[in-house]
Parts: C-alpha cells; sequence; structure tokens
C-alpha cells in the first residue's frame, strides 16, 4: 500500500468511528435504577454521579494557609472514579450545613478497583453557624466547627 491509500483508509475509519460515537451519544440514557441510599443516584450525558460512603471526617488548622481544612478520607469503588462535596444550598445559614460525598464516573466506563481517596477542602464554603454534616451512601456525621 502506498502513502496515499493509508491516508484514506485512516480518514475512512475515522469517520467510521465518529459516525458510531455521535451514534451512540444519540441513543436515551439508561433507566435510573432504584436507590436506598440517603441521596439519590444523579445521571447525565457525560456519566452518573451518586453519593458514596466515606470513612472518616477531620477538621484541620492549615497553619502556612491560615485557614481551616475539611478532610474526608475513604475507599471508593472504582479507581477512575471522581470523589467530590456536593453541598446544599440553603437560603439562610444553617446551624449544621448540609454536603453530600459524591463519586462520578465519567462516560460510564468504569474501572472496578476498590482504591482509597482523600478529598481537602476549605471549611469555610461548608460551614453553618454551629458546624458540618457530611452526608455518604449509608450515613451521616456531625462535627462542631471550631470558633475562630
Amino acid at each position: 500500500m502506498s502513502g496515499p491509500q493509508i491516508g484514506r483508509i485512516a480518514i475512512a475509519m475515522m469517520l467510521l468511528l465518529g459516525v458510531s460515537v455521535i451514534t451512540a451519544a444519540a441513543e436515551p440514557l439508561p433507566i435510573k435504577p432504584p436507590s436506598q441510599g440517603l441521596v439519590q443516584p444523579v445521571w447525565g450525558l457525560t456519566g452518573n454521579c451518586k453519593p458514596i460512603d466515606f470513612d472518616s471526617v477531620k477538621i484541620e488548622y492549615d497553619r502556612p494557609a491560615g485557614i481551616y481544612k475539611l478532610t474526608i478520607t475513604g475507599i471508593k469503588p472504582h479507581t477512575n472514579m471522581e470523589v467530590s462535596l456536593a453541598r446544599e444550598e440553603y437560603a439562610r445559614k444553617p446551624a449544621f450545613w448540609w454536603s453530600a460525598v459524591v463519586g462520578c464516573v465519567k462516560n460510564f466506563i468504569v474501572v472496578p478497583l476498590a482504591t482509597p481517596y482523600f478529598l481537602t477542602v476549605p471549611l469555610d464554603p461548608f460551614v453553618g453557624t454551629q458546624g458540618v454534616e457530611i452526608v455518604g451512601a449509608s450515613g451521616s456525621v456531625r462535627r462542631k466547627a471550631p470558633r475562630s
């Protein structure tokens, strides 16, 4: 095969792959399964997100930054899952601000290998007048905020 023939074959394969990707994106989303946890899973075009369990919740002072930080640790069920903290929105600051530990898998591709996670965020956006309430798939924990 000559160079131009290989190029045409490569372009034809890219077009075929592009068509299959467009076809896959046009299919309807899967049916949402029933959830037994405290929070319902979220389904979207980029993958799915659901609450996951955590092992510990700590509030620590970061001396160099001069701020308190919230650290959450646990085991995520998929190694390619991104863990974040989703906070509830309130009109006024509550006593304990409710935030959920959420794991998201992009593009519905999962690598089923349990992996530890460590999530550290500044405490200020997640704290109520008395502290924080962290919610996972099967439970919740309240922690009082330190006095500044």
